[in-house]
């Protein structure tokens, strides 16, 4: 992060979309908020990541097991893998 990130709060840096199609006109997810998280470089990715595990794990049991274990894998290996998905 550069010194000019650090002092611009929230701003529109990435476009990202739906590999469904369902962020399109019409469809469900038209207009939703989506925040994306640098796990490689930015230190407050993982502990955000750990957080939402915790807060969806019994909603979402299957979805936090897979996300701990990414997470998990990518600490051993000493990186932060990105999923093959």
């Amino acid at each position: 992060m550069t010194s000019m990130d650090r002092g611009r709060g929230l701003y529109r840096k990435f476009r990202v979309y739906r590999a469904d199609g369902r962020d399109q006109p019409g469809h469900k997810h038209h207009h939703c908020a989506l925040f994306v998280l640098d796990l490689n470089h930015d230190p407050h990715a993982q502990p955000a990541i750990r957080a939402y595990i915790e807060s969806c794990a019994k909603e979402y049991p299957a979805l936090a097991e897979d996300l701990r274990a990414w997470l998990d894998d990518g600490e051993k290996a000493g990186t932060s893998r990105s999923p093959t998905w």
